[in-house]
C-alpha cells in the first residue's frame, strides 16, 4: 500500500485517469483548446442589387485601412437599400475574413421584437460554439467573453437594423482585426461621437438607375417599349429601391399589364399599390410604420402635423406655427425626425419629406383631430409673413385691410427689400400651394387673404401663371365670403397678371369689374388704380390717343385722392404713352415729376424704372449719350434690389444707347443679359430682345 505521504492530487478534470504506480507530487491534466468554428452567417446576396459604386468604393477603402478602424454605419430611410448594400459588399469581401462573418438582425424598429444587446450577445456566443451553461448572465460579462473570443480574429460583423447606440455598443469587439458594419434608419449620433463610427448616408437612386432596376426585374424590352411610363413609375416610387422592387415584381407577375396602366394605378393609389401580397411585411407602408412607431409621442405628433403641409418643403419658423411650439422646441423635434430619417434637412432650417413619406405622413395626419387647427395656424402664419414681406416691396402702396388672427409664431425679420424678396422666392411654391389647400380645407377667408398678401411678391417677380391660378381661387373664395373689397382688389390684381401674359382682352374685363367694384365702395384711389392700368393696356394695344386720355383722367383722380404713389405711377405711364405719340418734351416733364415723387418716397425700385424710361426717350430724341447716363444709373439700383425685371429694362436701355453710339458688341452683351433675366422670369417680352439680337 502506498504511503500517505505520496497521496496524489488532481487539479483539473479528465474523462479518464491512469495511476502509474507511485508518482511523487501533484498531477495536472490539460487538454488542447479547440479552435473556434468559422461562422458564415451572411444572408443571401440581393438578386437585383442596385449598382452603388460610390458607396462600394468607400466601403472598400474602409476595409483596406490598416490603422485601428472604427465601425461604419450605413444609414438612411427605410427601404433605401441599406441591408442590400451591406450584404452585397460583405459577400464581395468575404474571403478577406478567414475567421468568419457574423450577422445579426437587431430588429430595432420592431417595438415588441427588438433584440437587446444581452440577447444578441447570447446569439453570437452560441454561434461561436459556447454552450449555454458557459454563457454568463448579464450584458457586461457576455460582452467580455465575446471580446476575448474574437480577439485577434479576422471576422466581419454585420449588425443590421440597429435603432440605438445602446443596442450596438456591447457588440463592438475590442480587436482592431475585426470589422463592424452597421445599418440603421437612425443617425446613431452617439456611436459617431463616442466610438468615432463613420456614417455613410444612403440616398435614393438617381432616375436613370431607378429605371435600370425596373428593367432588370421586368425585362429591358418592356421598359424600352414604354420609356416614358417607366420613368413615371420610377418617379412615383420616389426612386426608392424597395418601392421599385415591389413595382417590378408586380409587373413581372402580370405580363399583360402595360407600364402605362400600372403608372396610372400607382399615381392614384400610391402606398396602396406598393404592397406585396406574398410578403405583407415588405409593403412600403409597413416599412415606414416601423420607424414611425418608435418615435416619442411629441415627435410622432409633429410628424403627423407635417402631413398637412401643402408645399414640398417647409422652414423652421413655419413648422413652429404649424405645431404651436417655440422655435427651440420645434428644432429639437425636427432633429429627432431627421435622425430617424423620416425627414430631411437639405439646407439649414429647411425640411422636406421623401415623396412617399409625405404620402404616409398625410395618411397619419388624416386621423389626427388637430389637423384642421394646425393647417389654419400654418396658413395664418404664411399670410402674415407674406404681408410683412410685401410691405418691404411697396411700403407706400395703399392696401385693403386683412382681418387676420394673431400670428401663431414669430414672423421673419427682413433687413431690406432684397431680404424680403429672397424669402418670397424661397416660399413661393409653398404659398401658391397653400392657396389651393386653403380652399380645399374650407378656409375661405385665408384662401383670398393669402393671394392679396402675396401681391408685392407677384409684382416683383411676375410669375404670371401662379398669379392667375391663385387669384382665380381667391375670387371664388371672396365671392363665397361676400367680401366686396377683396373682390375689387383681386379683379385689379389678376388684370395685371393677364396684362403681363398679353391677354389684354381678359385684362380689360377684370379692370372694368374692378372699377365698378371700387366705385360702389367709394374707394377713389383704387378706382384710379384700375383706370390707370386700363390706360396702360390701351397703350400696349396701340390705341395711344385713348391711353393718354385715360391716363390723364386717372392722374387727376390720384391727385384728388392725395395718393402720391398712384400719382407717380400715372405720371410715368402717361409719359411713356406721350413718348409713343412723339411728344418727347411732355413725356420727359411727366417723368421728371414722377422721379421727384419717387425720390421723396425713397422708392429705389421705381426710381430705377423711371431712369430706364427716361433713357428710352432720350435715345428716341437721338441723344444716346444722355440715354446712356440714365440707363447707367438705373442698372446698379435694380441689381442692388435683386429686381430682375427692372434690371432687364436697364440692360435693354443700355443696349439701345450703346447701339446708337456705334458699340454693337457692348450693346449685344446688355441685350443678352436682359434676355437671360426675362427668360428667368418666363416673361413674354423675350421676343423683343430676340429680334434685336437677331439683327
Amino acid at each position: 500500500m502506498a504511503d500517505d505521504s505520496t497521496r496524489n492530487q488532481l487539479t483539473a478534470t479528465s474523462s479518464n485517469a491512469v495511476q502509474a504506480h507511485t508518482i511523487l507530487g501533484g498531477v495536472h491534466f490539460t487538454t488542447a483548446q479547440s479552435a473556434l468554428p468559422v461562422p458564415r452567417q451572411l444572408p443571401a446576396d440581393t438578386a437585383h442589387f442596385n449598382d452603388r459604386e460610390k458607396y462600394l468604393k468607400s466601403l472598400g477603402n474602409w476595409l483596406e485601412t490598416t490603422t485601428p478602424v472604427a465601425p461604419t454605419m450605413i444609414v438612411g430611410i427605410g427601404g433605401v437599400g441599406k441591408t442590400s448594400l451591406a450584404t452585397h459588399w460583405a459577400h464581395q469581401v468575404r474571403d478577406s475574413f478567414p475567421d468568419g462573418d457574423l450577422y445579426l438582425d437587431l430588429r430595432g424598429y420592431h417595438a415588441d421584437e427588438a433584440v437587446t444587446a444581452e440577447d444578441a450577445l447570447e446569439q453570437i456566443l452560441r454561434s461561436l460554439d459556447i454552450p449555454g451553461e458557459r454563457i454568463p448572465v448579464g450584458t457586461e460579462p457576455r460582452a467580455a467573453l465575446y471580446r476575448s473570443l474574437v480577439h485577434g480574429k479576422r471576422i466581419l460583423i454585420l449588425l443590421d437594423n440597429a435603432a440605438t447606440p445602446q443596442q450596438v455598443r456591447p457588440l463592438l469587439p475590442g480587436s482592431s482585426s475585426c470589422r463592424v458594419l452597421i445599418t440603421s434608419r437612425s443617425r446613431l449620433t452617439g456611436l459617431a461621437t463616442r466610438e468615432g463610427a463613420q456614417r455613410m448616408a444612403l440616398d435614393v437612386l438617381p432616375p436613370v438607375r431607378a429605371v435600370e432596376v425596373l428593367a432588370r426585374i421586368v425585362g429591358e424590352s418592356r421598359i424600352a417599349a414604354e420609356p416614358d411610363a417607366a420613368a413615371e413609375l420610377a418617379r412615383d416610387c420616389g426612386y426608392l429601391p424597395l418601392a421599385l422592387r415591389i413595382v417590378g415584381g408586380r409587373l413581372a407577375a402580370s405580363e399583360s399589364l402595360s407600364l402605362a396602366e400600372f403608372a396610372r394605378e400607382l399615381h392614384q393609389e400610391r402606398l396602396d399599390a406598393l404592397t406585396d401580397d406574398e410578403d405583407p411585411s415588405a409593403a412600403v407602408r409597413v416599412v415606414f410604420s416601423l420607424s414611425y412607431r418608435t418615435l416619442p409621442a411629441d415627435a410622432a405628433r409633429l410628424f403627423r402635423l407635417l402631413g398637412v403641409v401643402p408645399g414640398a418643403d417647409i422652414g423652421l419658423d413655419a413648422v413652429s406655427a404649424l405645431a404651436a411650439l417655440t422655435p427651440t422646441a420645434t428644432r429639437r423635434l425636427l432633429e429627432t425626425l431627421v435622425n430617424a430619417h423620416l425627414l430631411r434637412e437639405d439646407t439649414p432650417r429647411r425640411y422636406r419629406f421623401h415623396d412617399l413619406l409625405r404620402v404616409y405622413a398625410a395618411e397619419r395626419a388624416s386621423d389626427d383631430s388637430e389637423r384642421g387647427e394646425a393647417l389654419r395656424r400654418l396658413l395664418t402664419w404664411y399670410t402674415h409673413a407674406a404681408d410683412a414681406a410685401a410691405r418691404m416691396f411697396t411700403p407706400s402702396f395703399t392696401r385693403i385691410a386683412l382681418d387676420l388672427a394673431e400670428t401663431p409664431a414669430p414672423l421673419p425679420t427682413f433687413t431690406d427689400r432684397a431680404d424680403a424678396l429672397h424669402w418670397c422666392d424661397l416660399e413661393r411654391a409653398n404659398l401658391v400651394a397653400s392657396v389651393t389647400q386653403a380652399e380645399r380645407a374650407g378656409e375661405l377667408a385665408l384662401a383670398w387673404q393669402l393671394p392679396v398678401a402675396m401681391f408685392g411678391a407677384f409684382l416683383a417677380r411676375r410669375p404670371f401663371n401662379d398669379w392667375v391660378d391663385t387669384h382665380l381661387v381667391a375670387l371664388r373664395a371672396a365671392r363665397a365670403c361676400g367680401e366686396r373689397a377683396a373682390l375689387a382688389w383681386l379683379h385689379t390684381s389678376i388684370a395685371l397678371a393677364y396684362r403681363g401674359l398679353r391677354d389684354y382682352a381678359t385684362a380689360l374685363e377684370h379692370f372694368e369689374l374692378a372699377r365698378a367694384g371700387w366705385r360702389e365702395l367709394g374707394e377713389g384711389w383704387a378706382e384710379a388704380w384700375a383706370l390707370r392700368d386700363t390706360g396702360d393696356v390701351q397703350h400696349r394695344l396701340g390705341d395711344v390717343t385713348s391711353a393718354v386720355a385715360t391716363l390723364t383722367e386717372a392722374l387727376a383722380m390720384h391727385v384728388a385722392e392725395g395718393d402720391a404713389f398712384g400719382e407717380a405711377t400715372a405720371l410715368r405711364l402717361l409719359g411713356e404713352a406721350q413718348h409713343s405719340l412723339g411728344d418727347h418734351d411732355a413725356a420727359l416733364a411727366n417723368l421728371e415729376r414722377s422721379l421727384e415723387i419717387r425720390r421723396q418716397q425713397g422708392d429705389q425700385r421705381n426710381i430705377a424704372i423711371v431712369y430706364a424710361a427716361m433713357s428710352v426717350i432720350h435715345n428716341s430724341k437721338n441723344d444716346p449719350t444722355r440715354a446712356l447716363e440714365y440707363a447707367t444709373q438705373a442698372l446698379p439700383l435694380a441689381e442692388a434690389l435683386d429686381d430682375w425685371h427692372t434690371e432687364a429694362r436697364a440692360h435693354d436701355a443700355l443696349g439701345d444707347a450703346l447701339s446708337r453710339l456705334g458699340k454693337p458688341n457692348s450693346a449685344r452683351e446688355h441685350w443678352e443679359a436682359a434676355l437671360l433675366l426675362l427668360e428667368k422670369l418666363a416673361d413674354p417680352d423675350t421676343d423683343t430682345l430676340e429680334r434685336k439680337l437677331s439683327t
